[in-house]
This record gives C-alpha cells, structure tokens and sequence, in this order.
C-alpha cells in the first residue's frame, strides 16, 4: 500500500465521518453547531443533501484508494 493511497482512505473516512450524521440525523447535527455555522447551510432539507454530497466524495476517495493499492 503505497502513501498515497493510504491518505487517500484516510480522506474517505474523514469524509464518510462527517457526511453520514449529516445525512442521517440533520436536525441532531444542526443543533450542535454555533449558529453560524448552521444557518450557512440551511434547514434540515439541505443538510441531508450537504451529507449526500460529502459521502459521494468519500465513496469516490474510497474507490480511487482500492484501486491504487490493488
């Protein structure tokens, strides 16, 4: 497994650590923000599609890090 790939899984996981809670519980996240980090996103409608969007990289970081160590 060369470095590069290892940072790449690393960024997947980061990625997917912070989009799922965002896709799954968008009220439960909001909450816990200051508010101006929250209000910068929206309701809970488009957090879910914030959460959507940062697991898409995740899962794309994912599959170029296999694909690299393979």
């Amino acid at each position: 497994m060369s470095i590069l790939s290892l940072l790449l899984y690393v960024l997947a996981a980061l990625h997917l650590l912070i989009g799922v809670p965002a896709m799954l519980a968008p009220g439960f996240v909001r909450t816990r923000l200051p508010p101006r980090y929250a209000e910068a996103v929206g309701e809970r409608r488009q957090w879910r599609g914030f959460g959507m969007g940062v697991n898409s990289v995740g899962i794309s970081l994912l599959v170029i890090a296999s694909a690299l160590g393979s």
